[in-house]
């Protein structure tokens, strides 16, 4: 029998188990209160803050518990003949709850046809018809459509919050006592809420995968169940191109390709690399970086003391900026690369 993810089984069922997101949470739970609720509500914010989440407890509880919210997911659905059959819907009558409530998720997929059909259904709602539209990219909605819904922006989960979270998914999972011994250490969630950036449905199947890999949950762990990043090779990569070895430089780049892996995907986190290494450099604690605080890689940034070095990490770090924008539609990268870093040495 599958199992569900962590991510679903977890999922919060009330406002009170939203972690953060006050003032939305407040705002929408008074209009609930007063039964003042809108006709049209925009959730903006990045993966995982709980837009989508929010949007269907709020549907919940404006129907009190009746029913269920039409959804749909205007990434794959962004037509004009998608959003006819939602006004079409929307005429009729629920025959199960108080409101249709429907939430269009990703709807800044939704085109400019598409949106010009939605256009007269928000100035001119259907009695008892609510939409509540989700985005992470707000910017792509036309002005006429911002102007006429009440909009809620979802902000970044903080570290602390995140950390929370987990810590009591743990503590449900494996209850002191239980059969299954699993150990945890703090660093290694930190860690996990750190490289999240923000979004807890990302946090929560990290840690889920975290735990499928091991029993042991530690920052070392960690970094190999997830094997986002390898910093042993890009540590490697660093000191070849101080030492001017072009040839090494080129051998790393072949084994990284030979492997499988995407290297424009490699030269992003190659950046975000270069980018931690100047933020130590700079003196910025470790709760500013995505590298782990392991022994072995606070040594060998602790080896990057001269002047001239220090300099040629920031010198690096410009060149894999302007790297990585140039490569972004490049369908075989190879060749550029190995030229810019070729010219580093």
């Amino acid at each position: 029998m599958a199992v569900k993810t962590l991510a679903i089984k977890y999922r919060p069922q009330s406002f009170d188990d939203v972690t953060e997101q006050d003032s939305v949470k407040v705002i929408l739970k008074q209009q609930l209160a007063s039964g003042e609720v809108k006709n049209a509500y925009l959730f903006t914010g990045g993966a995982g803050t709980g837009k989508t989440t929010c949007a269907r407890i709020f549907a919940n509880e404006i129907n009190h518990g009746q029913g269920n919210p039409i959804e749909m997911d205007a990434a794959s659905n962004s037509g004009v003949e998608d959003v006819r059959n939602i006004i079409q819907q929307a005429k009729t009558k629920s025959l199960d709850s108080e409101y249709k409530v429907f939430i269009i998720d990703e709807c800044h997929s939704i085109s400019n046809t598409g949106w010009q059909a939605f256009l007269k259904l928000i100035e001119e709602p259907p009695t008892r018809s609510i939409f509540i539209f989700c985005t992470t990219d707000p910017q792509k909605i036309p002005k006429t459509i911002l102007s006429r819904v009440q909009r809620y922006d979802f902000h970044r989960i903080s570290q602390k919050g995140i950390v929370y979270r987990l810590a009591d998914i743990i503590a449900s999972e494996y209850p002191i006592g239980g059969a299954e011994n699993v150990v945890v250490h703090h660093n290694a969630i930190e860690y996990i809420a750190r490289i999240a950036d923000g979004g807890m449905r990302d946090a929560i199947t990290m840690l889920d995968k975290c735990l499928a890999f091991c029993n042991e949950l530690t920052v070392e762990n960690v970094v190999k169940a997830l094997g986002t990043v390898d910093y042993e090779v890009m540590m490697e990569l660093t000191d070849e191109l101080v030492k001017g070895e072009a040839v090494q430089v080129v051998n790393i780049i072949e084994e990284v390709h030979n492997s499988g892996k995407d290297l424009k995907q490699f030269v992003h986190l190659y950046m975000q690399f270069l980018l931690d290494v100047n933020k130590y450099l700079l003196g910025c604690g470790w709760e500013h970086m995505n590298i782990p605080k392991l022994d072995q890689y606070e040594k060998w940034l602790g080896k990057i003391k001269e002047p001239e070095d220090i300099e040629y990490m920031r010198s690096l770090l410009s060149v894999i900026i302007n790297l990585n924008r140039d490569i972004k539609y490049n369908a075989a990268p190879k060749y550029d690369i190995e030229a810019v870093l070729i010219g580093e040495c």
